[in-house]
């Protein structure tokens, strides 16, 4: 096999990686193919482990590898990458250094070595509980984040008319911060043995980075440490791409009612 046939499947994962088309890059792993920490941590093994571990990063709106170099010695393709990616402290980059083992025109085996990550500047994520004068910034992304569904339900939801003074007061928010700029939110509140969130608000520059995920997993650790149940949310009916995002996160229907003109959605996920 040339070094030509053993770096196509390599150069066609990475293209397929960087379109985070999960099918796209699995068509060039070999259906028992190891992948490991450098040099011996096995992190998965088989092609469905494999998928697992690249379909929720591959929801990642900055995801991208840059090719560095590309060598092909000794029946290996190794890479020099740069990986721009959404961490948990924000958007930044890494290094990477991957080796290929490539069989029959698929992946057989992989090895990883991370470098230091790379926060870019202002880009670093911290979260605080809100106070009393941040009211009118809740209330400047919560009408932000949620302007798309004024077409889909013909009114204002609730959040864009709610009286952030007062619910500063009675419920608790989480803040999120990209550098001094607040990007997300969260309001929730304890009601009986839930801890019921209200509100999840992300601007719609910061949406598809993970913030709205992080800030729902915060309150439901929080639910857990309190000792109770769980979390319950509810979203309006029409609000389908709502409803497939809780789902996917191991919330449950519970129940519909009218509400305000519409029909909401209850959902709830147990500790």
């Amino acid at each position: 096999m040339g070094d030509g046939d053993l770096e196509y499947p390599v150069r066609r994962q990475l293209e397929a990686y960087n379109a985070r088309d999960i099918e796209g890059f699995m068509a060039w792993w070999a259906s028992d193919c190891r992948y490991y920490a450098f040099p011996d941590q096995l992190l998965a093994e088989g092609a469905a482990a494999v998928r697992a571990r690249h379909v929720e990063r591959f929801r990642e709106r900055d995801l991208h590898g840059r090719l560095v170099r590309r060598i092909v010695a000794g029946g290996l393709v190794v890479d020099h990458e740069v990986v721009t990616r959404n961490f948990e402290e924000g958007r930044g980059e890494i290094e990477v250094m991957a080796i290929y083992e490539v069989l029959d025109g698929k992946i057989a085996q992989a090895w990883f070595r991370m470098g230091e990550t790379r926060i870019a500047p202002g880009e670093a994520v911290s979260i605080r509980e809100a106070r009393l004068e941040d009211a009118a910034a809740i209330r400047e992304v919560t009408r932000a984040a949620y302007a798309k569904w004024v077409a889909v339900s013909g009114r204002e939801p609730l959040p864009m008319r709610a009286d952030y003074e007062a619910a500063v007061r009675r419920h608790r928010f989480d803040l999120l911060y990209v550098g001094e700029r607040l990007a997300a939110l969260i309001e929730t509140v304890v009601e009986g043995a839930f801890l019921l969130i209200e509100n999840v608000a992300v601007l719609p520059e910061f949406q598809g980075r993970g913030f709205g995920r992080r800030l729902l997993a915060g309150a439901e650790a929080r639910a857990a440490a309190m000792g109770l149940a769980g979390t319950r949310l509810y979203t309006n009916s029409l609000f389908k791409a709502n409803v497939r995002l809780y789902l996917s996160l191991g919330y449950a229907v519970e129940r519909e009612e009218a509400l305000n003109g519409g029909v909401a959605v209850h959902m709830v996920k147990r500790g």
